[in-house]
């Protein structure tokens, strides 16, 4: 079976190097950067890049031995008969960007990194030009495609701790946290409130999604989640490495630690992103973080 041809627009840290940062974190699966994710992916294959910088490309070229290098990236993608395509430029790029790949032809999806724009109304551009073209268009929240977060949105799903009420975060990474909330609660958001402390990371916030659960927000130095239901919780721990499940007793009602599902196949959530957005394209279905 044929491979995706993918190709990367902005080869620096998030499309490239940002693995280089996280040597002293090895509670960690990588790669997180999307060009080695594609090379670790399953039925891709990374084949081009594009960048302003000659010396970026020259250091993607070493590093993943990607010879079709372009500092003009529509001439990459007039040349290279690409089906995915990474944007991960800055913001006020993007959705020039997005936009002018959607138009291009061949291109069946396009993984473009967070924050999606600078404004409501090129959200609305890179959506529509995606729309009529047949696009696909992911948002690289890409911790909604974890395994681990997978794994205890299925526990969840399972009834392991009764009905999901309510969902609480310490954040440093609003996007992920907020994207994820989206995931847990399976549905739009009612309302939000939230307030500002002056000086430091005092803010807070509460959502209330259209299916009663309620999403709590503080700051934080951790990225920690607790995942509440009627009969028990799971809480992610040490900026999601580790979860453990807690359930009640169906007699006494006393917590009961136990065995959290741990995925059975471990990997990193850029790379299942992209595996996922394969699958996407071959079953003509919508990723776990749509543009839309």
């Amino acid at each position: 079976m044929a491979l995706y041809r993918a190709a990367v627009i902005g080869c620096g840290r998030i499309g490239s190097t940002i693995d280089d940062e996280q040597v002293n974190k090895p509670q960690f699966r990588y790669p997180w950067a999307h060009a080695p994710a594609y090379i670790e992916a399953s039925g891709v294959e990374l084949v081009a890049g594009a960048d302003l910088s000659t010396d970026r490309l020259q250091d993607f070229k070493q590093r993943w031995g990607v010879n079709a290098l372009y500092t003009d990236y529509r001439q990459m993608l007039a040349q290279e008969q690409l089906d995915i395509v990474s944007v991960t430029t800055r913001p006020e790029e993007r959705a020039e960007i997005v936009i002018a790949t959607a138009e291009s032809g061949g291109v069946k999806a396009i993984y473009a990194t967070k924050p999606m724009c600078v404004s409501l109304a090129e959200a609305d551009a890179m959506i529509e030009a995606c729309r009529q073209h047949g696009v696909i268009l992911a948002i690289a929240c890409h911790k909604n495609w974890s395994p681990w977060f997978q794994a205890c949105l299925q526990a969840i799903s399972e009834g392991q701790i009764g009905s999901l009420t309510s969902m609480l975060c310490s954040f440093t990474h609003g996007g992920h946290t907020l994207s994820l909330f989206r995931l847990f609660a399976g549905a739009p958001a009612s309302w939000v409130i939230g307030h500002q402390g002056s000086g430091g990371r005092r803010q807070g916030g509460m959502i209330l999604y259209q299916n009663g659960i309620r999403g709590f927000i503080t700051t934080g130095g951790w990225f920690n989640f607790d995942f509440v239901g009627s009969d028990g919780w799971i809480s992610a721990r040490n900026e999601h490495a580790d979860f453990e499940m807690w359930s009640r007793h169906p007699e006494t009602r006393e917590p009961i630690r136990r065995q959290f599902p741990n995925p059975k196949r471990p990997r990193s959530s850029q790379q299942a992103a992209i595996e996922a957005l394969v699958k996407n394209i071959d079953q003509g279905t919508q990723p776990l973080c749509p543009g839309a």
